[in-house]
Parts: C-alpha cells; sequence; structure tokens
C-alpha cells in the first residue's frame, strides 16, 4: 500500500521523485491485491468453524431454555406444531384418560421442584411460554375452527398435553416415576400411535417407478401392490394396528382376561382351522405371519421405551405381553377371515371385538351375497 519512508529521510522533505510517486491507478490495483492476499490468507474451513460455532451456540442456548434434555423437549414442541384438529382428538382423549387427580399430584410435585431451583423454573417457565405461543396462534386458526366445532377445547387440552409431557422430560431423573409417567404418558403413547399410522398410510401408497408398458405382467404386478401388504383385507388390518396403539392399560387387563375366559377347546380347534387354511397357500401364511410381527413394536413398547423410558415400571409392559395371544388370534382372524367357517372367525377375534367393536370382521363373499339375498 502507501509507501514507507525511510528513518533517515528528512522529516521536513516533501519532495519526491519520478520514482516515488504514487498515482490513483497504481493505488486502487495494490489494494485489490491486498484485498486478494487476504482472502487467499484465510483458513479454508473459516466458513465450517463459522457454522460449527453457530451450532454450538444455539445448542448451548437451548440448554439453557431447557435444561440437559432440551432435545427432547424441543421435539415435543416440534410435533406440537404439526398438530391439527385430526391429531388432536386422540390427543384431548388420552389426556382427559389419566385421572385428573394424578395429574393434579404431578403437576405440584413439578411446582415444587421448580420452587426450589431457579434453572428448573426457567425450564418450566419457558416451555409454557412456547406451549401458550401455540395456543394462540392455533386456536383461532380458522380452517381448523370450521374443520372442527370444538377446535378451541381440543387445542387447549393438546397444548395442556404437550406441557405435561415437556415437563416430565425436563424433570426426568429428579420428579417421582409414578408422577413422570402420569405427565408424559398421554403425548407419548398417542403421538407414537399417529406416527406409526402415517408411517403405515405412506408404506401404503403405490410407488411410481414401476414402468408403464402395457405387458400382462405389470399387470399383475398392479393386482399384488393393490392388495396390499397383508393380502384383501389389508385395510382392515391397518385400522386394527392404528386402533391398538390408542387402547388404555385397563383394556388390555380386560383384552387379557376375556380371552383368557374364552372356551379353550374352542380356541384349538380355531387354531387348527387357521393351520389348515395357511398350509393351502404359502402367501395366506405370509401374510398372517407379517401382520402377527407387525404386533411387536406394541407388545414391546420399544419405540416408547426409547422416547419416554418409563413403560414396565408399572407392570404396563409386562401387561402387553399377556396380550399378545389374544392380539395373534384377532389378526388371524383379520388377515384370513373370509376364509375360515363364520363361528371359527369369531372365537378368534371375540375377545377384541366385544371390547373395542371395531374393526368388523371380514365376510366370506359367499357369506356375503348370502346376506344380502336375505
Amino acid at each position: 500500500m502507501f509507501r514507507r519512508r525511510d528513518r533517515q529521510d528528512d522529516p521536513e522533505k516533501t519532495a519526491t521523485t519520478a520514482d516515488d510517486e504514487v498515482t490513483e491507478a497504481d493505488l486502487d490495483d495494490e489494494l485489490e491485491d491486498d484485498a486478494e492476499g487476504a482472502l487467499e490468507d484465510q483458513p479454508e474451513d473459516m466458513t465450517a468453524d463459522l457454522e460449527s460455532q453457530a451450532a454450538d451456540y444455539l445448542a448451548g442456548n437451548d440448554v439453557w431454555m431447557y435444561g440437559p434434555n432440551a432435545e427432547a423437549v424441543l421435539l415435543i414442541l416440534d410435533r406440537l406444531e404439526e398438530i391439527g384438529p385430526d391429531d388432536a382428538r386422540p390427543l384431548a382423549e388420552a389426556w382427559l384418560a389419566v385421572p385428573k387427580s394424578d395429574r393434579d399430584r404431578a403437576r405440584k410435585a413439578a411446582q415444587k421442584l421448580a420452587e426450589g431451583d431457579e434453572e428448573v423454573a426457567r425450564y418450566l417457565q419457558l416451555a409454557r411460554e412456547a406451549v401458550s405461543t401455540w395456543a394462540a396462534v392455533t386456536g383461532p386458526y380458522p380452517e381448523y375452527v370450521a374443520a372442527e366445532p370444538n377446535w378451541g377445547r381440543l387445542c387447549s387440552q393438546s397444548a395442556e398435553a404437550a406441557l405435561d409431557a415437556a415437563t416430565a422430560v425436563i424433570l426426568e431423573g429428579t420428579i417421582e416415576d409414578v408422577h413422570y409417567e402420569n405427565l408424559l404418558e398421554a403425548w407419548s403413547v398417542t403421538i407414537t400411535a399417529l406416527d406409526e399410522a402415517a408411517e403405515m398410510a405412506q408404506l401404503e401408497e403405490p410407488g411410481d417407478d414401476a414402468a408403464e408398458d402395457g405387458e400382462e405382467g405389470d399387470a399383475v404386478d398392479d393386482a399384488a401392490v393393490a392388495e396390499g401388504e397383508f393380502g384383501p383385507n389389508t385395510d382392515t388390518v391397518t385400522d386394527f394396528l392404528n386402533r391398538l396403539w390408542l387402547i388404555t392399560p385397563e383394556q388390555v387387563n380386560r383384552l387379557v382376561s376375556t380371552w383368557q375366559n374364552t372356551d379353550r377347546q374352542v380356541l384349538k380347534a380355531a387354531h387348527e382351522e387357521v393351520r389348515k387354511i395357511v398350509d393351502e397357500d404359502p402367501e395366506w401364511r405370509a401374510q398372517v405371519r407379517h401382520a402377527q410381527d407387525k404386533l411387536a413394536p406394541w407388545l414391546n413398547a420399544g419405540r416408547i421405551e426409547e422416547t419416554a423410558g418409563f413403560l414396565g415400571k408399572t407392570g404396563q409392559g409386562e401387561s402387553r405381553k399377556m396380550a399378545g395371544p389374544a392380539l395373534a388370534d384377532a389378526m388371524a382372524a383379520l388377515v384370513v377371515g373370509d376364509l375360515l367357517e363364520r363361528p371359527v372367525a369369531e372365537a378368534l377375534y371375540g375377545a377384541w371385538f366385544n371390547l373395542i367393536g371395531a374393526p368388523p370382521l371380514p365376510v366370506a363373499p359367499d357369506a356375503e351375497a348370502e346376506t344380502a339375498g336375505k
């Protein structure tokens, strides 16, 4: 840039030689060269470093706002943003299913912990503000109000469920297990069920990457896709799986009790009939097995246990496993019920249907026509 004077130069000297003159063009060139050099001297990963610093800052800020379990709290808040009328109703029902006295005791326990710890109080207050903001914005949303007459109430109850869940996650490890469960269960079970149903629906959508060349083989493939992964009764099986995630612990116990009280000889004969049917066609056997495999996540409560960390502590995990045989029978009845004699299918499906009343048991085509004739 500017030429430095030598120390021996006369300070009073102002004249310059032709070689020492700096023109405006030369000055611009030097400035450009210096700028390019400065850019070249920057480390190549500076952008990455800045992004990393920003990420670290945001992560630290999240922890400051919501505590050590901030990531789990943010998952709840993010999922809350997606709640609409269809999701709010089952969530509100699950939240109301928790006895009010249990919720009140859990909330008082949380408040007591907040009163003794300023940081905990900040975490809970900021979570409350985030949920309140969602309710204030979403409650009057015209599209939801038009779609659901009771949207205001459902919106408030969904917000309560989300706040209870966030409170449980923030206080995990410090609040008593019974309070933790009462705060978190409605949200965790319902959201898991809704996400499972969404995933199932997405998997059932036919792919668009198949070639459409009009050949007979393609028509066969299309028919197989249309039939579904569980055979002709795929829609009914999917309905059953969706309902399964919404049943309460009390209903699980009643299901187990009803199935255990079913005549053993009748069930044994029904099982033999199912084996005879699936032995006739390997595809039927595969469909029954595939459908029964879909019970595993609910029976083991794998996904809920990972996110909630409480199932099994109150015996719920064990009661679910005890329901396995009853659910396996019901699933077999749904997959091949239209191939079985009606009394056989009803024996397998009775424990579930007498409790829930849906979905309807598939009817054999000849029985359907017979009923229509009457």
